[in-house]
């Protein structure tokens, strides 16, 4: 591992989405995690994959005000990193015997499970919403940045508040209950919010 970056400004340049200081992390800590998911079931995608939401759970992380880092951060990352892999392999039911491992590793903490959970589903998300009309995905995308509805009444175009109300909420609907179909009651928490 190379010392040119400290440990508090390679998680500085995390956050900042510094891009030479990402390609930093790559360098230095990708080839560990992809040797384990290879030893583990896993291709290369798996491996590129992983590390990327490994990556996100730091960035979360490190977001927080509490945030401590009781080991290096290489082994920080290999550990959410194998964690991270460990769940999905029980997911894909291959785990057969236990894990090869060749790096030093830490109980990543039970909050790397809700932010893995959380990611993966705003990633579920992401990828549903992309498959709305393109006013829908204006629509919920103006709402979500904290437009009131007459702005978005007036931005879009519509006739009246109630319309945007109304093709807000079957926009929401939609996206809704197309995870739900896919995913099932797994997901029933989408849309559950109340509307003002």
């Amino acid at each position: 591992m190379s010392g040119k970056y400290s440990d508090a400004e390679l998680l500085h340049g995390l956050v900042s989405h510094d891009e030479k200081i990402i390609r930093e992390y790559y360098s230095m800590y990708f080839q560990p995690v992809r040797r384990f998911v290879l030893s583990n079931s896993g291709r290369e995608e798996d491996a590129r994959d992983l590390f990327q939401d490994a990556l996100m759970v730091l960035f979360q992380k490190v977001r927080g005000d509490h945030f401590v880092l009781t080991c290096s951060l290489g082994t920080y990352i290999y550990s959410v990193s194998r964690f991270l892999w460990l769940k999905e392999l029980g997911r894909r039911k291959w785990m057969t015997q236990k894990p090869v491992d060749f790096e030093e590793f830490i109980d990543a903490g039970t909050d790397v499970v809700t932010i893995s959970e959380y990611n993966e589903r705003w990633k579920l998300y992401q990828a549903y919403f992309e498959k709305l009309t393109s006013d829908c995905q204006k629509v919920l995308g103006l709402f979500m940045e904290g437009y009131s509805i007459s702005e978005i009444t007036r931005m879009m175009g519509y006739r009246s508040e109630q319309h945007t109300r109304n093709r807000r909420y079957r926009c929401k609907t939609w996206l809704v209950d197309s995870i739900r179909k896919k995913f099932g009651n797994e997901f029933a928490g989408y849309g559950n919010n109340k509307d003002n």
